[in-house]
């Protein structure tokens, strides 16, 4: 029988190998996305590495906040609509509320780097700007060329691959239906009749004029002050003040926000 170990075998663990990295004169490369969680213990982290003598650098990836917002919804929806079959989940425009919004921010870019340029012992924070030369952007090289030192061959493997995108989005606009469906209508279907939820399926992706709701007046302007306030945070005066900077981000928002950023009206399609 597997035991799941618990935290302290873990930070134990943890000891052991930067003790064993250190005595080898070996640099570590730690990538989590829970370190951009708000109850993330930086100071125990600290503690294990700064005695070492090692100078700790954090890389903060900064993307635009109403993509980033979108992404968190998708993600957090996902994985609940995966879990919670039959259970309504919220669009994001219907999820998009001021109690939402406050929790998502805690783990958004800004928040994450303020927590680790005020946490004792981080020697640096820098910020990897998804933005820049977006159409060329290879997420391995930036990182290792311009934020690790002294690591000029991982500098020249990770220039020498394509990358492709790891975590494409996903349009959760069937899944949220298909969830919903026995919420408004009595249908006796289980998960294991494949072939009529597939005619279904076929069904919605043929629907034309489909109704959806876009966010309020009030949200866009709330969505487009959080996106300026953090690009002018996040990135140099010389990046946001050019055409790249809010010039592009202000474009591009106006694009989005009534087309990525609007959801399907599920109550309309099936009341």
């Amino acid at each position: 029988k597997c035991s799941t170990p618990d935290q302290r075998d873990i930070i134990e663990y943890f000891r052991l190998f930067v003790d064993d990295a250190a005595a080898h004169g070996s640099n570590i490369l730690l990538s989590a996305e829970a370190f951009d969680q708000p109850n993330l213990n930086i100071t125990q982290l600290t503690s294990i590495l700064v005695p070492q003598q090692y100078k700790i650098h954090v890389v903060v990836y900064y993307r635009r906040f109403y993509d980033w917002i979108h992404s968190y919804h998708n993600q957090v929806t996902k994985g609940k609509a995966n879990r919670e079959k039959g259970k309504q989940h919220a669009t994001f425009v219907r999820w998009l509320t001021d109690d939402m919004l406050e929790e998502a921010m805690q783990s958004y870019s800004v928040a994450t780097y303020n927590r680790f340029k005020e946490a004792p012992g981080i020697f640096n924070v820098s910020v990897v700007n998804m933005h820049e030369d977006p159409d060329n952007f290879n997420t391995n090289a930036r990182f290792a060329c311009n934020h690790m030192d002294n690591a000029p061959h991982l500098c020249e493997i990770a220039q020498s691959q394509t990358i492709g995108p790891s975590n494409p989005s996903q349009n959760l606009d069937w899944k949220l239906f298909r969830n919903s469906i026995g919420i408004y209508h009595s249908i006796e279907l289980s998960d294991s009749d494949t072939d009529k939820w597939e005619q279904i399926e076929v069904k919605f992706h043929e629907m034309t004029d489909i109704p959806r709701l876009c966010v309020s007046t009030e949200w866009k302007k709330k969505l487009l002050q959080i996106s300026l306030e953090s690009e002018k945070a996040l990135t140099p005066e010389s990046w946001y003040s050019s055409e790249e900077g809010l010039e592009n981000l202000m474009l591009d928002f106006e694009e989005k926000i009534n087309s990525k950023l609007c959801s399907i009206d599920i109550e309309r399609i099936l009341l």
